[in-house]
């Protein structure tokens, strides 16, 4: 593969997507969400949070979005990548030129990453200036680094799984309502045995809850993060309804790289068999 050609992919998807509306209403949403709360808490006056958390307030407006926002904005961006192209007939005119189906998948899956990236760091940048222009310097941020590599890696998986359900099904509208089903379906089947089991006290459904896509995902950052953050901040986690579900990062990781990696051997594996349709309506 010649990485000079899937840059040019890769660029080519970032434009691409950029160029739809989805892409940049997500953009627009993502200031939103990261300066409207902090602005209005201003409008409300800063004393009706104690000053000993406002040099803490980023991790508001960085961990909340990780568990729903993120990963949102990873399945809108995958699941239109593959299966547009099929939808206007692109890529057999992306194909019909000099550059293999390895290079086009990796460039085209390599592009939208690096969008979602930049998301993730539109969403930190737009947090801690927010933070601080309203509530003075912020503390801890050594730790920032760190969360938005893990938010990034996080992101593998239902980014991953909608560029496959992209390639499987090559229908964008159908591609956009199955990644969103598969996410919905883990975090409502999440919740659901989360409940029985705190009924019941019967440990198979915890078990069970723990190997679901969205528990790693939701709870890998927290779990790096939160041991390197003082105590002051677990007032702020539970303020926003933020949690780990899983408690072995370990383990948290290794799923999160086991569902990643089988979605794009799927998708690899039927990309690279399946022939190229001219146009599909």
């Amino acid at each position: 593969m010649r990485p000079g050609r899937i840059l040019a992919l890769s660029r080519y998807e970032i434009r691409r997507a950029v160029a739809r509306r989805k892409v940049l209403a997500v953009v627009a949403l993502t200031i939103l969400i990261d300066t409207a709360p902090y602005y209005a808490l201003a409008a409300a006056g800063t004393s009706l949070i104690p000053a000993t958390y406002h040099p803490f307030l980023w991790v508001v407006g960085i961990f909340i979005p990780q568990a729903f926002f993120l990963q949102f904005i990873a399945l809108l961006i995958a699941a239109g990548s593959m299966s547009e192209e099929y939808e206007q007939g692109t890529a057999e005119v992306l194909l019909s030129k000099p550059v293999t189906r390895r290079e086009y998948f990796l460039g085209k899956y390599l592009g939208g990453y690096i969008l979602l990236m930049l998301v993730v760091a539109l969403n930190a940048v737009l947090t801690v200036s927010s933070a601080t222009f309203i509530f003075g310097p912020q503390a801890g941020l050594q730790v920032l680094p760190l969360v938005l590599l893990v938010q990034v890696f996080s992101g593998l998986v239902f980014y991953s799984v909608a560029f496959m359900i992209g390639e499987l099904v090559r229908r964008s509208s159908l591609s956009y309502i199955l990644s969103s089903a598969v996410f919905f379906t883990s975090q409502i089947v999440g919740v659901y045995l989360t409940v029985i089991y705190d009924l019941t006290g019967q440990a198979m459904f915890k078990t069970a809850s723990l190997y679901l896509p969205t528990s790693p995902v939701d709870s890998l950052p927290l779990l790096l993060a939160e041991p390197r953050l003082p105590d002051t901040v677990q007032f702020l986690f539970k303020l926003g309804d933020v949690g780990a579900v899983e408690t072995s990062a370990v383990l948290s990781a290794v799923l999160i790289a086991l569902y990643s990696v089988s979605a794009i051997v799927i998708a690899v594996t039927y990309f690279s068999r399946v022939d190229i349709a001219k146009r599909i309506t």
